[in-house]
């Protein structure tokens, strides 16, 4: 490739990196990133004990954190590790689109991705999803290298970003099996003698190369094997229309997830519809049709075979695709000289549309659950107990006021410098652990698992704080206990 696309590209991934550098300690965590920062603290054993435990996504992520932590990082800066995975897929991106269907396709595939505000979200977040999006394009474009000049060299390191991908992500390792597939059966009828012969032995010998990854993988698939006999945490959700209009949403400009159908989601799947048709009647493009449109339905079919809970961060790996494809309709505008200045204005209409939703994103599109923290800091003194409506609340208050080692402490590990109890919406276990005499405090979450809870802390003094969700802090007076428990019993009945 050209000197002048490697420019362009890394010119390309600065502004990315800028992007996603912007504010990154703006937000806290919610509580999926609380659960990781909390089991990358404490020891090795609480470490595979609780991965194991959870088993909703394999160790790589978890463990490159915890190796990061070594740095002694805050846990803003913590989040430096997923935004740099997420830089670097633009990057991977840009070159794997340009190696199979041109140059200007692929810096407008990186220029899109760049900007996307559902990939900057998750560059931002202590997650698996950007390094599991990262190993996946950086094994297509390993896989793409072989083909193109087989050696043995090249061979293991499309074996080693294959088996990383499904250590980091297991929805990234079933769509990367659906794009290589179609990258090997396409290749294997391309005009190059080379790569159609390397497409056809590999073919050949996939069995053995599936058999040698099966057998890397042997240390975590006791793991999967059990999670996949779990029962499914949450009811089948279907395929309506409005979630559809949700999930295209998302991957176009939505700064949030569960936003309708919008002008602008329909302009960008426009672009990537014609892209799909354009890469449908051209070699080497196929595959990215097939990783799309397939990649996306085996997501769906395995969400609506073992549920899990809902979120359209599990279509990312087959998102990115759509992406791509919308950069190869870009690409073909901005490659024709009679057509260049209409490529540029659509490109810059999606940068526009992308940076006006930023904005709404850097705003407020995630949690903050530090001023209420702040707030207990203050006023609570570590004696006093503090009670939260439920579980996840209680995970965001400790994370913050006493600290990441909080969980491993609680499980054994140590002693907590704080009490933080989860009442489970009941009743019951305040009667018990408000002691007589003990200013104590309450904690209603986000996501209220008992409205009776919550109507009798309206007698409570209490504030809101909606950067926390709309959680409400409450002050549990003393002087107040036998009555304010006795009216609990009421408003909750025998």
């Amino acid at each position: 490739m050209p000197r002048r696309f490697h420019w362009t590209l890394a010119g390309i991934v600065v502004a990315a990196s800028a992007l996603r550098l912007y504010r990154l300690g703006h937000f806290s965590y919610d509580i999926d990133e609380i659960f990781q920062g909390f089991w990358i603290r404490g020891d090795w054993a609480f470490f595979w004990r609780s991965l194991r435990l959870d088993a909703v996504h394999p160790p790589l992520d978890y463990l490159l954190d915890r190796l990061a932590l070594l740095a002694r990082p805050s846990n803003e800066m913590l989040k430096v590790v997923p935004l740099l995975w997420g830089a670097a897929t633009v990057a991977a991106l840009g070159v794997l689109v340009a190696r199979r269907a041109g140059e200007p396709a692929g810096l407008a595939a990186a220029a899109v991705l760049a900007f996307a505000p559902y990939h900057i979200r998750y560059s931002q977040e202590l997650r698996p999803y950007a390094l599991g999006a990262l190993l996946l394009l950086l094994s297509l474009y390993a896989l793409d290298r072989f083909l193109e000049r087989p050696r043995a060299a090249r061979l293991a390191l499309t074996y080693l970003t294959f088996l990383a991908t499904m250590y980091a992500l297991y929805l990234a390792a079933v769509v990367l099996a659906i794009a290589a597939a179609a990258m090997l059966f396409e290749d294997a009828a391309d005009a190059d003698v080379i790569r159609r012969s390397a497409a056809r032995r590999f073919l050949a010998w996939s069995p053995v190369f599936g058999a040698i990854l099966c057998f890397g993988y042997l240390p975590w698939w006791p793991v999967v094997l059990e999670a996949a006999r779990r029962p499914p945490f949450v009811p089948v959700e279907p395929l309506t229309a409005p979630r559809l209009g949700q999930i295209l949403s998302f991957f176009a400009f939505a700064p949030v997830d569960g936003e309708p159908l919008r002008r602008g989601t329909v302009f960008l799947w426009s672009l990537a519809a014609l892209g799909a048709a354009l890469a449908l009647g051209r070699p080497r493009q196929r595959m990215l049709v097939v990783w799309c449109v397939a990649g996306w339905g085996a997501v769906e079919i395995l969400g609506q075979i073992h549920p899990h809970f809902h979120g359209t961060r599990r279509f990312l790996p087959a998102g990115i695709a759509a992406t791509a494809l919308a950069g190869i309709a870009l690409g073909e505008l901005l490659r024709r000289p009679v057509t260049r200045i209409a490529g540029t204005l659509m490109l810059s209409v999606v940068l526009v549309l992308s940076s006006r939703n930023l904005v709404r994103y850097f705003r407020d599109g995630r949690a903050d659950w530090r001023p209420l923290v702040a707030a207990l800091r203050r006023e609570a003194p570590p004696h006093e107990r503090i009670f939260t409506e439920n579980q996840a609340s209680a995970y965001c208050v400790a994370f913050y006021l006493v600290g990441p080692e909080w969980l491993y402490q609680a499980s054994g590990g140590g002693t907590p410098a704080r009490s933080i109890v989860s009442l489970g919406a009941g009743a019951e276990l305040l009667n018990r652990a408000w002691w007589p005499g003990h200013p104590s405090w309450l904690v209603l979450g986000c996501h209220p698992a008992s409205e009776r809870l919550r109507k009798w802390a309206v007698r409570l003094p209490c504030r809101t704080f909606p950067t926390a969700e709309d959680a409400a802090l409450c002050a549990l007076d003393p002087s107040q206990r036998d009555a304010s428990l006795a009216l609990l019993s009421e408003t909750h009945g025998p």
